[in-house]
């Protein structure tokens, strides 16, 4: 039955024997409003159409409608999907290669170009707000597949993955992420700064999402936090991605890139990273946090060849994604990721366009 109402330009919740149709440019308007306002709930869409045709709101309508909806962002996926095959965009990693060509294009022929360091500039952190409650949606059992994502299994391979050096020893308080060394109070600092207690933690079983930008501001990969704050396995599943994908010479900004540093060092992956000659480096805005040895040395203003970049690039990034999280904190966890995968989608959409815009042009978002 939806075949024939395809064709005639509607959508029905039911698949079988349908007694309500949406139309496709009404699913397309909320598809494109969702983009650019996250915030607009499926409520609120279904209670503007119900003003407009003069109907009293039920929830049942909103349930409806949701699910119609689900179907059509569902027909959109496999679409693009197809037309990535035909174009050839289905290899390992295609979104990470080409998303931003600014930061991926390289002219092998320039000399010059193969010794550039750094080759790229990129930066990862945590957002904390990007939450979801603990049994939200537990009888919804669809799962989305995200291109951003970095599967929970590949990220599990380092839960165990620090070992000890000399001096330092892994904290077992709220920010269990970071090495505190002798030699450096950054990793306190920011410790006493985070206001994530244990008791919240309990209550979500996706407590935000850790995800890395290029200089431009594309989204490159995401990690989901699951009931737990930013723990090293995050960060270090994320560098070894990045090295993996995009090769030697990279510089990362993390606001904690000091004792991350060390933590590299210390792990199974500290090879890799010395021979990619990759560094990671303190962003301009976290680094006042940090002691002054630790800056000399970490951040971005006395790094060669970062220029007046301040690698605060996921700042940006959360800034607009935190719209999204009203919505998503009793949401299931398809709808908590769908969410999310369409922001960022949208979000690297509009910075895509901004690579060709003059300097004086650009926003600063």
């Amino acid at each position: 039955a939806n075949v024939s109402l395809l064709k005639s330009g509607y959508l029905s919740c039911s698949p079988l024997q349908p007694t309500l149709v949406i139309s496709l440019g009404c699913l397309e308007l909320y598809h494109q409003i969702c983009q650019r306002k996250p915030s607009f709930s499926v409520q609120g869409m279904v209670k503007v159409l119900c003003a407009l045709h003069n109907r009293t709101y039920f929830q049942s309508l909103c349930d409806q409608f949701a699910v119609t909806f689900d179907t059509y962002l569902t027909i959109l996926h496999e679409v693009k999907t197809l037309v990535d095959q035909a174009l050839g965009r289905d290899t390992p990693h295609w979104h990470m290669l080409h998303a931003c060509p600014a930061c991926n294009y390289k002219v092998h022929s320039l000399n010059f170009l193969r010794s550039l360091y750094p080759a790229r500039l990129d930066a990862f952190d945590g957002n904390n707000l990007l939450k979801c409650v603990d049994g939200s949606g537990h009888a919804d059992e669809c799962s989305f597949q995200s291109m951003y994502l970095i599967p929970a299994a590949e990220v599990d391979l380092f839960k165990d993955d620090v070992c000890l050096c000399p001096g330092t020893q892994i904290t077992t308080g709220d920010n269990d992420e970071a090495l505190s060394s002798n030699n450096s109070t950054c990793t306190e600092n920011w410790k006493a700064a985070n206001t994530t207690s244990e008791n919240s933690i309990n209550v979500f079983d996706q407590t935000g999402v850790f995800v890395s930008a290029c200089r431009h501001g594309i989204v490159q990969t995401l990690v989901e936090l699951r009931r737990s704050s930013e723990l090293g396995k995050y960060a270090l599943a994320m560098a070894n991605k990045l090295i993996d994908v995009y090769g030697a010479n990279g510089v990362t900004g993390y606001n904690i890139g000091c004792s991350f540093s060390k933590t590299i060092a210390a792990s199974s992956v500290a090879d890799k990273v010395k021979k990619a000659n990759h560094r990671f480096v303190v962003n301009a805005f976290h680094g006042h946090a940090h002691n002054r040895h630790c800056q000399l040395q970490y951040h971005t203003l006395y790094q060669k060849g970062l220029g007046i970049k301040d690698l605060e690039t996921c700042e940006h990034v959360f800034a607009g994604s935190n719209a999204v999280a009203p919505l998503i904190q009793h949401a299931s966890y398809f709808h908590w990721l769908q969410c999310i995968d369409l922001q960022f989608d949208q979000w690297d959409l509009d910075h895509y366009q901004e690579l060709s815009r003059p300097t004086s042009q650009v926003s600063t978002s």
